[in-house]
């Protein structure tokens, strides 16, 4: 009779259910390392700028949000904006490489300051 009472609906409503908040971390990591959104320092993507843009235009430029895929540079006049956004497309395809693989879906240009910290690069 105990066997049958085992296997009773009302009896294994009284066990504690496992908790799938370990599980559902896990997921969420595995699934945050395939779509690439591990958050990037501002020191990594800063130096993938400088290999990207080179040397000179780093000097007259700095990367100041990423987000969405989205990269936004500040750049200190307009010739600099004209002469980064010729190249934007390999910009971007050295820079994917240098971010470990990150997808850049867009490189936008401003004009703007290029020596304050705005701090929403690691995003």
């Amino acid at each position: 009779m105990s066997m049958f009472m085992s296997s009773c609906p009302d009896n294994q409503a009284k066990k504690k259910p496992r908790s799938t908040e370990h599980f559902s971390q896990l997921i969420g990591k595995v699934i945050e390392a395939l779509s690439g959104k591990e958050r990037l320092g501002e020191e990594e993507i800063e130096g993938a700028w400088r290999k990207a843009a080179g040397e000179a235009a780093a000097r007259q430029s700095r990367p100041v949000s990423f987000k969405k895929s989205v990269l936004i540079v500040n750049v200190a006049s307009s010739s600099w904006l004209y002469e980064l956004t010729t190249k934007k497309r390999d910009i971007i395809k050295v820079l994917e490489a240098a971010l470990k693989g990150k997808k850049v879906k867009e490189l936008r240009f401003r004009i703007g300051d290029i020596k304050a910290s705005v701090g929403d690069l690691g995003t």
